[in-house]
């Protein structure tokens, strides 16, 4: 998806025949995300497009959808192939500038009526007789040779070698091919399962190739687990850079230094297209945590927490990982929000966390700093207990009396949502349990957990509405307060607020862009975190429109921060 990936396979193609390279990511979702490049051939802009692109998927009992594409019929237009243990095939029935996958799809056969199995698959002209053979990797660390025996504009694949060069990487083998030294032949690259890259140098020519095993470490590359290597001219300048995609996160960007005839890969960046912390659910807050009133970014994985200062400015962040395990806090399952709790104008930081068979507690740290440095000190590792807490328990707070001070949500493993009254002051704060299914609100289907939540003004009518990982779908539900804001009234009025998306969010709302409405960043299982601009009553370049008390909210595509964030747009309706 375009939060963060697991098992990602880069692949690179110019879809929209606009002369650049767009942007295509496999993962374990079982369908091929979708990024547009908005820049020009030398100068990329990846602005993602769609997750679940053209509804193209691997089959339900595979996970990690392995992408490549190749003009199979001859009409101009790239067509899809699919690995996932079996592959699939996907004709483009649309034309080059107006891709279209959805008029045929198939299980593909060889010529002798086969399945064709491939977890990972790789088109490429061997022959040079201008049509595309199949390298299929395996599970097992070995590749298959189906060569195409059809023509250019009707294809047939005939499994030719099933153990194709007597090469075994090991485990789940995963090949590319890249014409490496610019000698008018195509080299070979295998990605392994210990994040390598094996290299065979093409000591053949363009018809009759030579396949010589050179290293199993090429560029000392080494990204975790599962690596998945492709290779494009991603800046113009005529030789070819790297793409490396990872069981964890990914893809990891290589640029090549070096020339055509030379390479010289250097790493650039871990996460090419998205912030992706690994194969666990993001809890983020955006908070000026340095007061230089640029909101910052933390996110929290497994049991420690990311910080990614903000180096643009209010109104064009650009959000650069500056500390892991920042602070040295740790709690296991960590769910943090901030909140200036004591009012001395810092942020002082509530954790969540995981604990089996519990029950979990709330921490408090407080913050001992200032504003522009902060120094958080761990106050009471049990600030907040209960034992009817399960499993997990992730906290937030808001004024939802309008008393002037913060009372406390608190969301567990058991589907449980509780309401903790604020019965101090701003000053003196001291909570006491008045509910554990505040207003009837509880998580049970699809499956028992805790569940990611903000509260937000969102219509602009003083009150604070829900947003709250949904019941019924992996999505986010809207409640919209249609009480006061002294006595809230919840009405869950949307379901499901991404139909087209899949994903386990826990959101968190700012005025990100600084045009008087709130935007939503998205935390999700992948590691990654969704971005939706907040465009209500405005178009692309207009001023908001003041001719409605309460304008529809349209969350929608913009230019990405420079750390690139994935944008996404949904639409709101009006009460």
């Amino acid at each position: 998806m375009g939060g963060g990936y697991t098992h990602s396979h880069p692949d690179l193609c110019n879809i929209d025949s606009d002369n650049d390279l767009d942007f295509f990511v496999g993962s374990s979702s079982h369908y091929v995300d979708y990024y547009e490049n908005t820049g020009t051939a030398t100068d990329p802009e990846f602005v993602f497009g769609a997750n679940n692109w053209e509804s193209v998927c691997c089959f339900p009992n595979n996970s990690h959808t392995n992408p490549d594409f190749w003009d199979l019929d001859d009409d101009g237009d790239k067509d899809l192939l699919i690995g996932a243990g079996y592959v699939r095939y996907y004709q483009n029935v649309g034309t080059q500038n107006d891709p279209d996958f959805t008029g045929f799809s198939d299980t593909l056969f060889e010529a002798s009526g086969n399945w064709v199995f491939g977890t990972h698959v790789a088109l490429v002209d061997l022959d040079d007789d201008d049509d595309g053979d199949l390298i299929c990797g395996e599970y097992q660390g070995h590749l298959q040779f189906y060569r195409n025996i059809g023509t250019p504009d009707s294809f047939s694949f005939y499994l030719e070698d099933a153990n194709w060069i007597g090469v075994n990487v090991g485990d789940n083998a995963d090949p590319t091919f890249c014409d490496l030294d610019n000698d008018s032949d195509f080299d070979l690259f295998i990605g392994d399962e210990n994040g390598s890259i094996w290299y065979f140098l093409n000591d053949g020519d363009s018809i009759t190739y030579n396949f010589i095993y050179q290293t199993d470490h090429f560029a000392n590359i080494d990204v975790g687990d599962h690596a998945s290597p492709e290779f494009a001219d991603i800046d113009g300048d005529g030789d070819y850079d790297l793409f490396v995609g990872s069981e964890d996160t990914g893809p990891f960007y290589y640029e090549n230094i070096g020339t055509p005839f030379t390479p010289n890969f250097s790493p650039v960046i871990e996460n090419y297209l998205t912030i992706d912390l690994g194969y666990w659910q993001t809890r983020s807050q955006i908070v000026d945590i340095n007061g230089d009133e640029a909101p910052d970014l933390i996110a929290a994985t497994t049991d420690h927490l990311f910080y990614f200062e903000n180096s643009g400015t209010g109104g064009n962040p650009h959000f650069i990982l500056t500390a892991e395990a920042w602070q040295g806090i740790y709690q296991p399952a960590i769910k943090p929000y901030f909140v200036d709790i004591d009012a001395d104008g810092d942020y002082d930081l509530f954790c969540g966390e995981g604990v089996i068979p519990g029950p979990p507690s709330v921490a408090l740290y407080i913050n001992r700093g200032t504003p522009q440095e902060p120094d958080f000190v761990l106050h009471d590792p049990n600030y907040i207990t209960n034992e009817d807490f399960f499993v997990n328990t992730s906290p937030g707070l808001t004024d939802i009396d309008a008393d002037g001070d913060y009372d406390m949500f608190i969301s567990d493993g058991g589907g449980n949502f509780f309401y903790y009254q604020n019965i101090g002051d701003l000053l003196s704060p001291n909570f006491t349990c008045v509910d554990s299914q505040w207003q009837g609100i509880q998580f049970l289907y699809p499956r028992d957990g805790w569940r990611g939540f903000d509260f937000v003004d969102i219509d602009d009518d003083q009150d604070y509405d829900l947003f709250i990982e949904s019941h019924v779908d992996y999505n986010l539900c809207f409640y919209r307060n249609t009480g006061t804001p002294q006595n809230a009234n919840m009405v869950l009025e949307i379901d499901v607020l991404f139909p087209d998306i899949s994903l386990e969010p826990c959101p968190t709302f700012v005025d990100i862009d600084l045009d008087g409405d709130e935007d939503l960043f998205c935390g999700e299982t992948g590691g990654g975190i969704f971005f939706f601009r907040n465009v209500t009553g405005q178009n692309e370049v207009g001023p908001k429109r003041p001719d409605t008390p309460f304008p529809k909210l349209d969350f929608s595509i913009g230019p990405n921060p420079a750390n690139p964030i994935t944008w996404i747009s949904f639409t709101l309706p009006s009460p």
